[in-house]
């Protein structure tokens, strides 16, 4: 077995230049066994990132030549200075190992897709295993923890509902609770080489009330109002206006027999609402959403029908 020290320190293997002070004296080591598996451990202030993820401190992380090793995202590992081992004695000592395990063979097989779309995982090897815990983040229910081999890509179990959080929708996981580290999508296709813990995302769920005339004739423009799932929101005040009728209050049946609200009402919606003005004629008597409305607005005396039909319009104005 080899170990390889990384610093910027002259007395260290591999030395790293570097003006900043970024690089620590003593950054990393690499250790490389008579089988040729290596190791890194990361000893610094800055870190060590293999493939763009960082690695915990003090902890060896399985690597190869293939990984990109970066130490505080200003030096690069050249792998030309590490020499190779015996690849021949290598190769035995992995088909011996695979021949063991039998099933650990499908580990160099591509991931495969099932009919139902969801990525297939190879076999987990105890030996090289890393856990990932799903973290509910203010949610309710639990997701079993779920083990990768190091270093190879597997698709993380999808949130069917195990956990979930009432007046939120579930948007994915992140390395940290705030959602500042590496997100990852519901079901995503990753690479881990630690244990590590996934915090499930969430966006509150919003509702829309749409405000509609109930008259051709009326004028003014309201927009749609959106509002959180289950907060108390004040509904926004009536802008419509109509000629000859004065606006008496919002009802969610165009004839005014559905609920009715006031102007300015406070609601907590659990699915998007929609409203029809009520009108009711200057000095008395029933306008739109009163059990004597036609649709047409009366006060010109026209009373042959041409306007008495149809002129209820169920369009929000947006």
């Amino acid at each position: 077995m080899k170990s390889y020290s990384i610093g910027r320190e002259a007395g260290c293997d591999i030395v790293l230049n570097d003006n900043t002070d970024v690089i620590s004296r003593r950054h990393a080591v690499l250790t490389v066994a008579s089988s040729g598996k290596m190791t890194i451990t990361d000893l610094s202030t800055n870190g060590t990132y293999i493939n763009g993820q960082r690695i915990s401190s003090n902890v060896a992380v399985p690597v190869s030549r293939k990984d990109s090793v970066s130490f505080a995202h200003v030096s690069t590992l050249d792998w030309n200075i590490i020499p190779k081992s015996n690849q021949w004695l290598t190769y035995l000592i992995i088909g011996l190992v695979v021949c063991a395990i039998g099933a650990a063979c499908a580990i160099f097989i591509p991931k495969i897709i099932d009919n139902s779309g969801d990525i297939v995982n190879p076999p987990v090897v105890d030996s090289i295993a890393c856990t990932i815990t799903f973290d509910a983040n203010g949610g309710q229910g639990t997701m079993e923890a779920q083990r990768f081999n190091r270093g190879q890509k597997t698709g993380l179990n999808k949130n069917k509902e195990s956990i979930t959080m009432e007046g939120s929708v579930f948007k994915g996981w992140n390395t940290q609770v705030d959602g500042r580290g590496v997100a990852y999508e519901d079901g995503e296709a990753v690479t881990f080489y630690e244990n590590t813990t996934l915090y499930a995302q969430w966006e509150q769920k919003t509702h829309t009330i749409t405000f509609i005339q109930n008259d051709r004739k009326v004028g003014g423009k309201m927009e749609m109002q959106t509002v959180p799932e289950g907060t108390d929101t004040a509904l926004e005040k009536c802008a419509y206006t109509k000629k000859g009728y004065r606006f008496k209050g919002w009802n969610t049946e165009s004839n005014g027999k559905g609920t009715a609200y006031k102007d300015g009402d406070i609601v907590n919606l659990k699915e998007d609402l929609k409203l029809y003005a009520q009108w009711e004629r200057n000095g008395g008597g029933s306008g739109s959403g009163g059990e004597n409305y036609t649709g047409g607005d009366n006060t010109d005396g026209d009373n042959t029908g041409g306007d008495n039909t149809g002129d209820s319009d169920d369009k929000p104005i947006l």
